[in-house]
């Protein structure tokens, strides 16, 4: 099995199933459950109570926040802080009876997208405490007093942050190498280690550490529990635990304020630790459930806080870019006129309101409690994240030259100050952040194709002898034979009033039409490839870019039918059908692409590349390699110091 898929294993170990279905897990299997997409508005009383929050964080923002001195300064000003915890946006996901505001996730996502819209810095800097700070794992997973303890101060004056990510490990959440170990008294963890890339770190009280506690494995009624050894003397194993970390904490150090390509106002920490002590009541929950815990609270940042931001960044773009495009006179023409702004302004109309579509629609599953959603969640977040970088790329191509200017620039001249570049550079963070897209593709993959991959997974391992390899051969066609045979019989769709609609009929035929046929193509991948299928990441791309496509449109088109017959917007159509043709157009090019192996050529020119083959690519240059930079770092250090 590959390493890839083995960490993925790891991580399905750590997490336990939740109740309810995936509606992709169907999707990838031919069998859609068009229902699980069915949600109901916001009640009245609770848009109500988001419309007026929204009025009052718009209100701050105009009047106290200056988003293009945090871009200059790379920093956030105190009195902004603490405005927003006045205004309770630091608790919007913390319950009433702990001081915070008890926000559905959907009201949280749309203060989010307008906090977004004026400055994603912001934006972000608001989010990370509630997604996976301190707050969100001491509701799902900790006992009450770190609830009453912690609650309320996270909610109203003490900034929290989380520290999963390390120099050696980054997607890899599996291994990280920070050692938690039980000290002889019993009563401290001591810590060793250090964390990178940790949003907030430099301002946080608080932080959600996962770090590794040698523990050994215990019985107790029946189920598995892990008791931490002192000084891991006798320990089974390390295993991953979560921790409640104390920022003025003896030996742990911010060694940096990491910089950024983008998103200047962050606060970004590498953190080392060395023999900080941590009560043994700040652990979270259970010794050894710290990975499980880690994951399950990364569903809101992929969720419901990406999204979120990245919505808010493009429709801060798109009027703007509309302006640009109507005042703009090229060759004694507007450049609304020409035939491909035209072209490319409507793509771009149609991919915002699929990505406030899909969103939406997560944040409400979400707000359910149904479903297992980790599988949307992800796809929400590459889907978003991956559109607004071509989004505002295509927003600066509108602007032209002064698009690559900064705004600073533009606007000492006079010119409108407005910051596209800015958000194309920022908007990258975002397709990194909280799970990298060439992460989350093959993990969705895993994770929709998980009864298929258990189901031969004996076959992969290479265990069994030559009679069990025939046993299981056959106990799968008898499976299979019948399962595929069914992927070519249509299937009913629901009997509701939205499915009626005729253009969502239309697109619910569709994708029932294509889950099917993707269903199929992805079996025969799977007879072809064998084991080695876990090693065709070009291949898990493909699927997981078809499931996003599928999910897409019919979020879209089920939006659309919505706000026609509850608000009369009957122009909104028009974005979903835009939307859903260039959607059509990518999954026929992605089923086709199942067939074609252009890809194993170019793989294996990477492969060769890697190697050494191609010496003249770094011909007529000053030759470097990644090594000489840190020579040349630490050679400039040396000459200052002579100095």
């Amino acid at each position: 099995m590959s390493p890839l898929f083995k960490g993925f294993e790891q991580i399905e170990a750590a997490r336990e199933r939740l109740t309810g279905s995936s509606f992709l897990a169907g999707l990838y299997d031919g069998r859609p459950d068009f229902t699980l997409l069915l949600t109901s508005p916001q009640p009245p009383e609770e848009k109500a109570a988001g419309d007026a929050y929204c009025q009052q964080i718009e209100m701050f923002l105009r009047h106290n926040v200056d988003a293009e001195a945090i871009e200059r300064q790379a920093k956030i000003p105190e009195s902004v802080i603490q405005g927003l915890f006045k205004l309770g946006a630091f608790g919007m996901k913390i319950p009433k009876e702990y001081g915070g505001q008890g926000f559905s996730y959907t009201n949280y996502g749309r203060v989010l997208t307008l906090i977004a819209s004026w400055s994603n810095i912001l934006a972000l800097t608001v989010a990370v405490p509630q997604s996976i700070g301190i707050a969100m794992p001491i509701l799902l997973f900790g006992h009450e007093d770190q609830k009453r303890k912690y609650l309320p101060l996270v909610a109203r004056e003490a900034i929290s942050a989380f520290a999963l990510t390390e120099p050696m490990t980054g997607s890899d959440a599996a291994h990280v190498r920070t050692e938690a170990v039980l000290d002889r008294t019993g009563s401290h963890f001591l810590v060793n280690g250090e964390k990178l890339w940790c949003t907030n770190g430099p301002i946080a009280r608080y932080i959600t550490l996962i770090a590794r506690v040698p523990a050994r494995r215990v019985s107790r009624d029946g189920r598995i529990e892990w008791v931490p050894v002192q000084e891991g003397q006798g320990a089974d194993d390390r295993v991953h635990t979560a921790f409640i970390l104390d920022m003025s904490a003896p030996g742990l150090l911010v060694r940096q304020r990491c910089q950024f390509e983008g998103c200047r106002g962050i606060e970004n920490a590498h953190i080392t630790l060395k023999q900080v002590q941590i009560p043994v009541e700040n652990v979270i929950g259970e010794v050894g459930k710290g990975l499980k815990y880690a994951l399950t609270i990364l569903n809101v940042g992929r969720g419901v806080s990406i999204p979120a931001i990245c919505l808010g960044m493009a429709k801060q773009a798109w009027q703007p870019t509309i302006d640009r495009a109507n005042a703009r006179i090229t060759f004694q023409k507007p450049l609304a006129e020409r035939q491909t702004q035209q072209i490319r302004l409507g793509d771009m109309a149609g991919h915002l309101f699929a990505m406030e579509a899909l969103a939406m629609l997560v944040w409400r599953l979400a707000d359910q409690h149904r479903h297992d959603i980790r599988i949307e969640a992800a796809v929400a977040k590459v889907f978003c994240s991956e559109h607004t970088i071509r989004f505002l790329r295509d927003a600066q191509i509108l602007f032209g030259g002064v698009g690559y200017e900064t705004a600073e620039s533009k606007s000492q001249r006079g010119e409108p100050a407005f910051g596209i570049e800015q958000l194309v550079r920022d908007a990258e963070m975002y397709r990194i952040g909280e799970g990298a897209t060439d992460i989350l593709r093959p993990f969705v993959v895993r994770e929709g194709l998980s009864a298929h991959l258990d189901r031969a997974k004996a076959l992969y391992t290479g265990e069994l002898s030559i009679l069990d390899q025939s046993r299981q051969a056959i106990k799968l066609a008898g499976f299979y034979l019948p399962w595929y045979l069914r992927q070519w019989l249509k299937r009913p769709l629901p009997d509701s009033p939205e499915f009626g609609h005729p253009q969502v009929e239309l697109v619910t035929q569709y994708v029932e039409r294509m889950s099917r046929r993707l269903a199929r193509d992805i079996f025969r991948a799977m007879v072809r490839f064998q084991a080695s299928f876990q090693e065709e990441q070009r291949l898990q791309n493909r699927i997981e870019s078809v499931g996003e496509d599928l999910l897409a449109m019919l979020a879209t088109v089920l939006y659309a039918e919505e706000q026609t017959r509850f608000e009369g917007r009957t122009t909104v159509w028009e974005l979903a059908e835009s939307f859903c043709a260039g959607a059509k157009q990518r999954v026929t090019q992605r089923l086709a692409e199942f067939r074609h192996h252009g890809d194993y050529f170019t793989a294996t020119t990477g492969t060769h590349a890697l190697k050494g083959y191609y010496p003249s690519l770094s011909s007529g240059i000053v030759h470097r390699r990644l090594e000489d930079y840190r020579q040349r770092k630490q050679a400039s250090d040396c000459v200052n110091r002579l100095h």
